[in-house]
């Protein structure tokens, strides 16, 4: 299932998305900048990662292997979410 016309910001006014999301720009907060934060520490200066950052790699990676590894730990993660019992109760409960 695609959802990408679904979810959004929730607090962008422009939105119009049918799930809006508390913390929509959180998963990319952490992403970005923990690679950034590797590379700096892997010796690249902040020039090369300003340069990377603002390639078109970083889409190509989410294309590919990046997308690939984010896609099984979020799934992982969803069945975590799936067996806390506070979110069973509720699922219940909407029916």
């Amino acid at each position: 299932m695609d959802i990408t016309g679904k979810i959004g910001p929730l607090w962008t006014i422009k939105s119009g998305s049918d799930w809006p999301m508390y913390s929509y720009e959180r998963p990319a907060y952490i992403v970005w900048n923990a690679i950034a934060n590797e590379l700096h520490d892997l010796g690249w200066t902040d020039i090369q990662i300003k340069d990377w950052l603002q390639s078109k790699s970083p889409r190509w990676e989410l294309d590919g292997q990046l997308g690939d590894i984010l896609t099984r730990v979020v799934k992982k993660y969803a069945k975590v979410i799936n067996s806390n019992p506070y979110w069973q109760a509720r699922a219940r409960k909407r029916g």
